[in-house]
């Protein structure tokens, strides 16, 4: 989260728009900037677990990052129209790159959550407006924040697994009624992870008519990250409410 951060830092200072993606280790439990996870969520039963916990930058529900693949997309705002039209641009790039790989999915239209999401229930219950959909469930969950004109954007892509898992670091576990849909359900296979990137990689490209160049963090990234991490890594930020 920190370096998704300082990469959103970078650009509101001038440097280029950046997508990125990664995967966790270990696996994490992370919450959204603003969900109450206080009272909720059992630090104890994540520590005895092995996993992680952090809260993000942006907005949403809880997931949990385990066999999946998270994008990060850091850009001007207006680069793509305002945030919202960002959201829905980025989301149809993630439709695009997906369909390469053979995965009938749509974006959820307006009716998809007919009810008010409580901090209770994992993001990967119910989709939201725009969200990737496939198999009958929610693949790609996204979360935004836009500061300084600058859009920090990314989501989580289920790979394999039940997100109805995470309800077990509760303390008191509420059935979720839906997991979500993984590559996998919808596959029947598991491309490796390379293809998955490669795939979206190129969505990105035919949606939003740019052009990618592979970079690492540059220096000044790697600080302000290391800046950062002290924040995410802290209890006070992470069970802030």
């Amino acid at each position: 989260m920190a370096i998704d951060e300082a990469l959103l830092h970078g650009v509101q200072n001038g440097a280029p728009p950046v997508l990125r993606f990664y995967q966790w280790t270990p696996a994490c439990l992370s919450f959204g900037r603003n969900q109450t996870a206080r009272d909720i969520f059992d630090p104890a039963i994540s520590r005895l677990h092995g996993i992680d916990v952090v809260r993000r930058p942006t907005g949403g529900l809880a997931v949990l990052h385990n066999r999946e693949l998270t994008y990060s997309v850091a850009a001007p705002a207006a680069l793509l129209g305002g945030p919202r039209q960002a959201y829905r641009a980025i989301n149809r790039a993630l439709l695009a790159g997906l369909a390469t790989l053979g995965v009938d999915a749509i974006l959820a239209g307006r009716d998809a959550a007919p009810t008010r999401p409580t901090s209770l229930q994992p993001c990967f219950q119910a989709p939201g407006e725009g969200e990737v959909v496939a198999g009958g469930g929610k693949l790609v969950g996204s979360a935004q924040c836009c500061e300084r004109r600058t859009i920090l954007q990314h989501g989580s892509i289920l790979l394999d697994g039940d997100q109805r898992s995470l309800v077990a670091y509760q303390m008191t576990p509420v059935m979720a009624e839906g997991g979500g849909t993984t590559l996998r359900s919808v596959l029947g296979t598991l491309p490796d992870v390379q293809t998955i990137v490669a795939a979206l990689a190129a969505g990105f490209v035919s949606v939003l008519g740019t052009r990618l160049a592979t970079s690492g963090l540059t220096g000044s990234e790697r600080t302000e990250a290391a800046r950062l991490e002290e924040r995410y890594d802290s209890d006070a930020w992470t069970w802030r409410r």
